[in-house]
């Protein structure tokens, strides 16, 4: 029987941690991704929108605090309700639940979505055809790079919390269209680590990650909305009153849309959002922006929405769609309505391109040079913290290919491993833009 309890550098399950530690072993999982300095990263990576924009946004850390808690509660309800179901399809143990959805953005790097698009394309140009991919980095910060011991690299979690990471169980497809080749969720480097974390040899999601990877969904079409709305970037009220700003919005998504069944449910579907919207976001003249009144009440109904989303799925015995969750059809096309919003007013606003021109070459140079150094050897280049890895890669393989893609690799990790402030800093002294001080240098 397969000992979910047993470590990735450990075989013998809890032992070998701290003598006395009365924790249990998913509860010590939890404690050293919360306590990680990958974790603390999160706090300068964007959501969507910086902190610099003079607006208080999501950033990584607080939206991963959310998942987290709505992940452990969604774990709770479905055990106390469904107990037999959810020994029958592997277990659900609210801890490993809520390690995951904290681990579940770990890899994202700088400037999120637009640093990952053009590190994969830097990697891949390079040499790695599994490029870089955000779940993918997640999976290896936990099992390589984060740093917890002497001994080993990595946290040294549990099989179970590792599995419940992986959102995506499968390396990247060579077919460009297929959707295993933009959404995967391990490199071919870190494939041992994927072969200990997994019993069985499919694609299909284990219950703890499809729990993990709904409680993000939920929390980022929630939340990501009440952050626009609150800083006037959504117009919540007219879409929820005026059917011309509806229909404009709905025409523009069907666009874009192949004539899926997804295209099918819009269309049909028009007035019922219309409804949804008005029954939940209707506030137009009710109150002041910025009043107190008005933050109140969005709180209110974000907090009704999650309860609505959270209720809405229940334990399968049957894998489908959402892996063992047997979920509401309706609500499911109410959160991919409300993440959709999101993306028309404020990640496809126009406005933003320059900003994410200027993030994209930031992130080139910055994978250039450090590749640059490593294929030089210039330890006094590398980041302190990569120059042990660096010299047991040289001292330990033999075959060049695997050698350049180590390598390769590394400078990938170094980028992705940067907080925007850090990216930022760095492009301006290695370009020569801003000098700094000699301490400034010194220190870092």
């Amino acid at each position: 029987m397969l000992d979910r309890h047993q470590r990735q550098h450990n075989p013998f399950g809890n032992q070998g941690d701290k003598p006395g530690d009365s924790r249990k072993s998913f509860q010590i999982d939890r404690d050293r991704i919360l306590y990680s300095s990958a974790f603390r990263r999160l706090a300068h990576i964007t959501q969507v929108v910086t902190s610099q924009e003079g607006h208080v946004f999501h950033n990584r850390l607080t939206h991963s605090l959310k998942v987290a808690q709505v992940a452990r509660r969604l774990a709770e309800r479905l055990v106390a309700e469904q107990p037999d179901v959810a020994e029958k399809i592997g277990g659900v143990d609210p801890d490993v639940v809520e390690s995951a959805a904290l681990a579940h953005d770990l890899g994202h790097p700088p400037f999120g979505h637009t640093a990952e698009e053009q590190l994969d394309a830097c990697a891949v140009e390079a040499g790695l055809a599994d490029g870089f991919e955000g779940n993918a980095q997640s999976f290896r910060i936990l099992t390589r790079l984060a740093i917890h011991r002497i001994d080993y690299y990595g946290l040294n979690l549990t099989k179970a919390t590792l599995n419940a990471v992986l959102k995506y169980p499968w390396l990247r497809s060579p077919d460009p269209t297929s959707k295993k080749h933009r959404k995967y969720s391990i490199y071919t480097l870190d494939q041992p680590a994927f072969d200990f974390a997994r019993s069985q040899a499919n694609d299909a999601q284990s219950i703890e990650a499809s729990i993990m990877d709904f409680a993000d969904d939920i929390t980022y079409s929630v939340h990501d909305l009440e952050d626009f709305y609150l800083a006037g970037l959504i117009p919540l009220e007219l879409l929820a009153t005026d059917g011309d700003e509806l229909d404009r919005f709905i025409l523009e998504w069907l666009r874009e849309l192949p004539n899926n069944r997804v295209a099918k449910v819009v269309k049909a579907d028009t007035l019922r959002f219309q409804r949804f919207l008005n029954a939940t976001y209707n506030l137009k003249g009710q109150y002041r922006p910025g009043s107190f009144e008005q933050k109140a009440q969005i709180k209110r109904i974000s907090s009704q929405l999650i309860q609505t989303y959270v209720q809405s799925v229940k334990l399968s015995r049957k894998y489908g769609d959402r892996g063992y969750l047997r979920y509401n059809r309706q609500r499911e096309e109410e959160l991919k309505f409300l993440q959709r919003i999101v993306w028309a007013y404020v990640i496809s606003n126009p406005r933003m391109a320059t900003q994410r021109y200027g993030q994209k070459r930031i992130i080139k140079t910055l994978f250039d040079i450090y590749l640059g150094a490593i294929g030089d050897r210039d330890l006094s280049f590398i980041p302190a913290r990569f120059v042990r890895e660096f010299l047991e890669i040289e001292e330990n393989i033999a075959n060049p290919t695997e050698m350049n893609q180590e390598k390769t690799r590394m400078a990938v990790d170094i980028v992705a491993g940067l907080s925007e402030a850090e990216a930022v800093i760095q492009y301006r002294r290695l370009t020569g833009i801003s000098q700094d001080s000699f301490f400034d240098s010194w220190n870092n």
